[in-house]
């Protein structure tokens, strides 16, 4: 798929602990040097802002305005204006929150000052309780449908996965997908947010539903722009990490130990210090031993 970089401008990169999936709730700044924020063209209409080694968001142009999928950190909200006026003339009208995290809803403060922003009733629960700024104060359960300049823009909660809020958003006419954390292409074992309802197996389920839709392209949640069987081969990795921790507790490896035996180099995941490794490895030890 041919890409076009359209500008690039200095940013400050995720927080480390946020590079993948479960940032701090009230999204604080901080973490490696700065990289470099872009935008690409995905396919016509819509585009994709990257910032290397953390976020993406897809940004969908129309005639009577823009729709952007999560808005980063709020220290983002600039340089996110800025790369979407390289592209079009429209103001931002809608947000979408995949999920409560700060690295995804860290700008929706400020967005909300000529934006709304929508996203699943148990995303808003997180940060209100989370005490995070800008939660979405347009909310639906099961499914929902924007309709600007002519295009709709579906939202879509298929399953817990990452958290219990997740949402995927699908832009039919162009057959894309943007599925928030659910999928990242990132080095770091996939974090489940088991405080917010994540779980390890029925994000495999949700992959399913998701597999269901009519795409081609994905937009991650973190990483470059992917496709349809990238997001296969995701759930294949995710499903032999579970297979590999399943054996290695039938063998009786400890809990506290068992991190030290599971081989995941082979599918170009790392087991470093990380919201996996620091949030994430008991309690994935304490689902497999379940199921």
């Amino acid at each position: 798929m041919k890409r076009f970089a359209i500008l690039a401008v200095l940013v400050a990169v995720a927080a480390a602990g946020a590079v993948f999936g479960q940032a701090p709730q009230g999204g604080r700044q901080g973490g490696p040097p700065p990289a470099m924020l872009t935008i690409e063209q995905v396919k016509p209409g819509l585009y994709a802002i990257l910032n290397p080694g953390a976020n993406t968001l897809a940004v969908r142009v129309t005639s009577e305005g823009v729709l952007i999928v999560d808005d980063m950190f709020e220290r983002n909200y600039e340089d996110i204006i800025r790369l979407v006026k390289t592209v079009t003339d429209q103001p931002v009208k809608y947000v979408v929150s995949t999920h409560h995290h700060g690295d995804h809803t860290g700008g929706n403060a400020k967005m909300l000052q000529h934006a709304t922003i929508v996203g699943h009733k148990n995303a808003r629960a997180a940060m209100v309780k989370g005490n995070q700024p800008g939660p979405p104060p347009v909310t639906y359960a099961n499914e929902a449908a924007i309709h600007l300049g002519g295009a709709e823009v579906q939202l879509h909660h298929v399953g817990r996965g990452h958290t219990n809020g997740d949402t995927i958003v699908y832009f039919p006419d162009l057959r894309v997908m943007a599925t928030g954390d659910l999928f990242v292409v990132l080095p770091r074992v996939p974090a489940i947010d088991y405080t917010n309802g994540g779980t390890s197996l029925e994000w495999l389920t949700t992959i399913d539903n998701i597999m269901k839709f009519d795409f081609d392209v994905v937009v991650p949640g973190h990483g470059p722009v992917s496709k349809k069987e990238d997001l296969a081969r995701f759930k294949q990795r995710f499903m032999t990490v579970q297979s590999r921790t399943r054996e290695l507790i039938r063998k009786g490896v400890p809990k506290d130990q068992y991190l030290k035996q599971l081989k995941v180099d082979d599918l170009g995941w790392e087991l470093v210090p990380g919201p996996f490794v620091n949030n994430a490895a008991g309690p994935f030890y304490d689902e497999m031993s379940r199921n």
